[in-house]
Order: structure tokens, then C-alpha cells, then sequence
């Protein structure tokens, strides 16, 4: 069996020549002029560089988007705001809010400390899962803070050598009780 031979495929020059008319005419498909296609080809759509702040009496750049700093900064904190409660979600708390408070009352001014309020809380019937303490000492002062995942909403407080003091909240705006660390 011998090997078939490859040849170039041969092209009419007619052919050739009228493939390198449509190539070279493509290019000048786009360059209509203003009038019968009714567009405005006086000049460029800007490109917007940047994003600019609004500044009151100030024009805004045309080569960048305008935006409100107090109105992002006021979105940026949004998610730490707490929902408010109703008088029926307040009364549905009460009693929750009573007992982690009788808890945290009860823990010692000697032995305060998160694991301590931790436990009572515990103790008390919540769960370590909706229990969020933290420890601050201030001179000679311990403060403890918590805060609670409940149905319905949250319970917030604190208990130091002076008492201990908690309020039914509800959820910030991401949803649940707690912001996340670093904000």
C-alpha cells in the first residue's frame, strides 16, 4: 500500500479575492455615521475611573461614580443593629431574662469569672451553646458579660461584685446575638 500524497487545496483567484474584500470591509462595519442610525458619534462615553464622595456645593467629577460617605458608613454598621422587640416578644423573654438574672446574682463576687457564670447559667438550663461570656478586669473590678441565644431573641447583660443586671434584646441584623469578632 503506498502512502497518499498531501497537496494545497487549490482556490479560485476570484474566490481568494473576494474573502480578502469581506476581511478588509469587516473592520469598517462599525464606523456609521450620526444621522440615519441616529446615534451622537461627537465623542467617547467616559470611563469612569474612581468612586468619588458627594461633598455638599462641590461639583461631582464626571470621570468617577458619586456616593454618600455618611450614607455607606451608616450601611456599614447596619449589621450590628439590634432588631427591636414587641411587647409580646418582650413578655415571651421575661421569663428567661428573670432566671439568667437570679444566675448571674447568685454567682460570687469571689469566684467571678466566665467559667463560673458559665456554669450557673448552665446550671440555671441553657445551653453552653447559646452562652457567650467575656471577662474584663478593670482595675480591682471583675465584669463579666454575657450574652444569650434564646428563641425569640437575645438576653444581654452583665454581673460584677456589685450585682448583676440582664435585658431581652433582639437579634442583630446578620441574625443572631453575637457580632463577629473584629467588628
Amino acid at each position: 500500500m503506498r502512502p497518499l500524497q498531501w497537496s494545497a487545496p487549490r482556490i479560485p483567484a476570484t474566490s481568494a479575492a473576494a474573502a480578502l474584500a469581506v476581511l478588509m470591509l469587516g473592520g469598517c462595519a462599525g464606523l456609521a455615521t450620526s444621522g440615519a442610525a441616529g446615534r451622537d458619534m461627537a465623542g467617547p462615553t467616559p470611563t469612569l475611573t474612581g468612586i468619588c464622595p458627594v461633598i455638599e456645593g462641590e461639583p461631582t467629577p464626571t470621570d468617577c461614580v458619586p456616593y454618600d460617605v455618611d450614607a455607606a458608613m451608616r450601611q456599614n454598621d447596619a449589621y450590628r443593629q439590634r432588631r427591636a422587640l414587641t411587647d409580646e416578644q418582650r413578655d415571651s423573654l421575661e421569663p428567661r431574662r428573670q432566671v439568667a438574672q437570679e444566675a448571674l446574682a447568685g454567682v460570687p463576687a469571689a469566684d467571678l469569672g466566665t467559667v463560673t457564670v458559665t456554669r450557673s447559667l448552665e446550671d440555671a438550663g441553657f445551653e453552653e451553646r447559646q452562652i457567650f461570656a467575656d471577662e474584663k478586669h478593670i482595675d480591682d473590678l471583675t465584669v463579666v458579660t454575657v450574652i444569650i441565644s434564646v428563641p425569640g431573641g437575645c438576653l444581654v447583660g452583665s454581673a460584677s461584685d456589685g450585682g448583676a443586671e440582664v435585658d431581652a434584646t433582639g437579634q442583630i441584623a446578620d441574625g443572631g446575638c453575637v457580632t463577629a469578632p473584629g467588628h
